[in-house]
């Protein structure tokens, strides 16, 4: 196995990896012993008398192979550079959140290259050069309805599992298969979750048997939060009168129970996901999930591999809802599947338009609020009015641009902790509740203006109240998943003293506690302050957004809006204009084809 010398400067440049390319060496390898072995067996077989060969060349109009074709595909032809390096963008895609190498704008992938030097290494100047270069690969690329580890759709080159995926997913989305798939998207505050309410209320009411429901969302987190919210605009009749449903107690009753009885939980767990198991998931499309109706929050978390296996996962004539915000932060993983379907929704004469409903009237914030300006200069890239919102000084927007006011922001966050030490001492019914008044959110995790710097920060200022590792009002999230303790990665809880010494980690919500001795927890980390990426599917009353104090590729305009529209009543945003205005005007760029598909 030996990576090509020609490939060296791509590496450096950042443009593919090392791994990528002793990937692709391993399947060039492999590829080439196999022409090898194919070649040796068709010399070392018998000579077939000339009779035998003139009747496959007679047949040849019938549909049989002729020896022309009998070698199609079967000589070995080594791959150039050019085609070395688009199976290495290729193996590449997933790590950056891609589901195909666009090859129309293939400089997107050509990191730290300089193409005004003349010294740049030789990169394909038009797709078709690509494409040529590729095809001549056949026996690793091929079209789509071929095995082959890597195909070439057009101008779009995947790995073979990602193209299934993909279509798998454009195949029931567009209603191929007897499933229904409905999308309702939204901002925050637009009432998704009211009009889920409404839509299982109407539909409890009118249907005999109702539907057997599941609810699921893509982290713990999210999946508690969608429980408590959707059991209280179930039962809000004013909220559900708006949209004209009227309720009766018993419908109210059926749908709660219904709920109580299969609260939401995560997409993996919805799927019986088992890592260690030879199925990866114990329903799929043979094996289907027994529900009429599956509800899925926060999709834009998805990513397209999951996606797929949730779809394929459905019995015929099952209806799925898919809820969320394509503006939010997408996957990390690979694709942007909520934000496709948008794209697409908003054309007129798509087939499934029908299915398809975003919210556009805000209901949390006023006309007034400085929150919901904000959000929505930052959602529409205007930089210059997400800088005004924030200048403005109203209530319920602060912008820290100063070490001043940096540390005044810092005094309050460690009051606020210093409550919640005292609330979690004192045994008070409403630690987890207390926890959601104020969260730090960074950018970074590493840094003293990430994660870890403020958590630091915070537990240094805290003193006596922090003085032992499993102190009272900690606040830790888990990591890893943990089926004995019934813990999901992302999960909050708070330290509370236990009977006698023993400590306790507190975590659900306070009307449903769930007690585990912190002996138990292994994987948790301390959540005085955390990313951004794992705040995404909660509120907070008082959000503290900390952004570098340099430029950087990873802030993104969804990145500051999912941050920004995780408040309720308050935000406060410490970072330097350049980098606010920089990250407004950087949105995610993923490249998918499922759009295209849809």
């Amino acid at each position: 196995m030996r990576i090509p010398e020609g490939l060296a400067p791509f590496i450096a440049a950042g443009a593919i990896g090392e791994t990528d390319a002793a990937a692709a060496a391993l399947l060039v390898d492999v590829a080439r012993r196999d022409a090898a072995a194919e070649a040796a067996a068709r010399q070392a077989a018998p000579r077939r008398g000339a009779k035998a060969a003139k009747a496959r060349v007679t047949k040849a109009g019938d549909g049989a192979a002729t020896p022309a074709d009998a070698g199609r595909n079967e000589a070995w032809t080594e791959p150039s550079t050019t085609a070395w390096l688009g199976m290495c963008l290729a193996l590449r895609t997933p790590r950056d959140g891609h589901t195909c190498v666009d090859l129309e704008d293939a400089r997107a992938w050509a990191g730290e290259i300089d193409f005004d030097s003349d010294r740049h290494p030789a990169w394909p100047a038009t797709a078709a050069e690509w494409v040529r270069e590729l095809a001549a690969v056949d026996r690793l690329v091929g079209v789509p309805a071929e095995r082959k580890p890597f195909v070439l759709d057009g101008t779009r080159l995947y790995l073979a599992r990602s193209f299934g995926e993909e279509e798998g997913i454009a195949r029931v989305i567009r209603g191929d298969t007897r499933v229904t798939v409905t999308v309702l998207l939204g901002g925050p505050g637009t009432g998704k979750t009211t009009t889920v309410a409404a839509e299982l209320v109407r539909r409890f009411a009118e249907e005999r048997p109702p539907p057997r429901l599941a609810l699921a969302a893509p982290t713990a987190k999210a999946a508690a939060r969608m429980t408590e919210v959707l059991k209280k605009r179930c039962g809000d009749d004013a909220a559900l009168a708006d949209l004209g449903v009227a309720v009766s107690a018993a419908v109210r009753e059926a749908v709660l129970a219904a709920v109580d009885a299969a609260p939401a939980t995560t997409v993996h767990k919805l799927l019986g996901a088992n890592p260690a198991a030879r199925r990866l998931f114990a329903f799929d499309a043979r094996t289907p999930l027994p529900y009429d109706l599956v509800i899925v929050d926060e999709c834009s978390m998805l990513a397209s591999s999951l996606m797929h296996h949730l779809l394929a996962a459905l019995a015929p004539d099952t209806e799925i809802r898919l809820v969320g915000d394509p503006d939010q932060l997408v996957s990390v993983e690979a694709g942007s599947v909520l934000a496709d379907i948008r794209q697409i929704a908003a054309r007129a004469g798509w087939e499934a338009a029908g299915r398809s409903r975003t919210l556009t009237v805000q209901r949390r914030f006023s006309t007034a609020s400085g929150i919901g300006r904000l959000a929505d200069a930052i959602r529409d890239g205007r930089a210059a009015e997400a800088v005004d919102a924030l200048a403005a000084g109203t209530p319920d927007v602060r912008w820290v641009q100063t070490s001043h006011d940096v540390e005044e922001v810092v005094r309050k966050v460690v009051a606020e902790a210093h409550g919640l030490c005292a609330a979690a001492a004192a045994a008070a019914d409403d630690v987890l509740a207390r926890k959601g008044r104020m969260q730090v959110l960074c950018a970074n995790r590493d840094g003293p203006r990430g994660v870890s710097g403020w958590n630091r920060r915070i537990e240094a200022r805290l003193g006596d109240a922090a003085r032992t590792p499993w102190y009272a009002g900690r606040p830790v999230m888990v990591t890893r998943n943990s089926r004995g303790l019934g813990l999901s990665n992302g999960d909050v809880g708070v330290v509370v003293p236990g009977r006698g010494p023993r400590m306790e980690a507190v975590f659900g919500t306070d009307a449903r506690p769930v007690r585990v001795p912190v002996a138990r927890l292994e994987n948790v980390v301390t959540v005085h302050a955390l990313t951004i990426h794992r705040s995404q599917g909660s509120e907070y009353d008082h959000v503290v957004v900390v952004l570098p104090e340099k430029k950087s590729r990873l802030l993104t305009r969804e990145l500051l809006y999912t941050a920004v529209t995780r408040a309720v009543a308050q935000v406060t945003v410490i970072g330097a204009r350049e980098v606010i205005e920089e990250a407004v005007g950087r949105p995610i760029r993923r490249a998918t084809g499922l759009a295209h598909r849809l």
